[in-house]
């Protein structure tokens, strides 16, 4: 008998988790939801993800100019462990970071020193991300 491969047991975990999501999503639905802004999250954030997009000042001229200095500066930040992921919009129109930082002061700080910031070519909106909090419920004994 074959042992099964990394993938096959991430997905055996992955099915148990989504049973077990299903056992308990009746529950979750029903739970009242309070808005946002009523209290602050319990998941700490653990990513940033970062979603940049190019400004009316982007031409092909500024692009020539500053992209050999974006890239090297990129790379550093990567190589830094700062830029965990890297992608770029299917529309070119920019870039999609996931960054390895918890501050979103510290986010806006690394993107606005990079060329493509400093040159106003770029902006990024930044979505603090963290545990999927829900797992929580198949995880925590319930409540006698």
């Amino acid at each position: 008998m074959r042992r099964p491969n990394a993938i096959q047991r991430f997905m055996v975990v992955a099915a148990v988790l989504v049973g077990g999501l299903a056992l308990v999503a009746p529950a979750v639905a029903l739970a009242p939801i309070a808005p946002a802004a009523s209290a602050p999250s319990a998941v700490p954030t653990t990513k940033i993800l970062a979603v940049g997009h190019l400004t009316a000042k982007w031409t092909p001229e500024a692009r020539r100019a500053v992209m050999p200095a974006e890239v090297r500066r990129t790379v550093d930040l990567y190589l830094a462990g700062k830029i965990d992921q890297w992608y770029v919009k299917q529309d070119q129109t920019g870039v999609v970071f996931l960054l390895n930082v918890t501050d979103l002061k510290e986010a806006h700080d690394l993107l606005a020193a990079l060329p493509l910031g400093q040159a106003g070519l770029m902006e990024f909106d930044l979505v603090p991300l963290g545990p999927l909090n829900p797992l929580r419920l198949l995880v925590t004994p319930p409540a006698p």
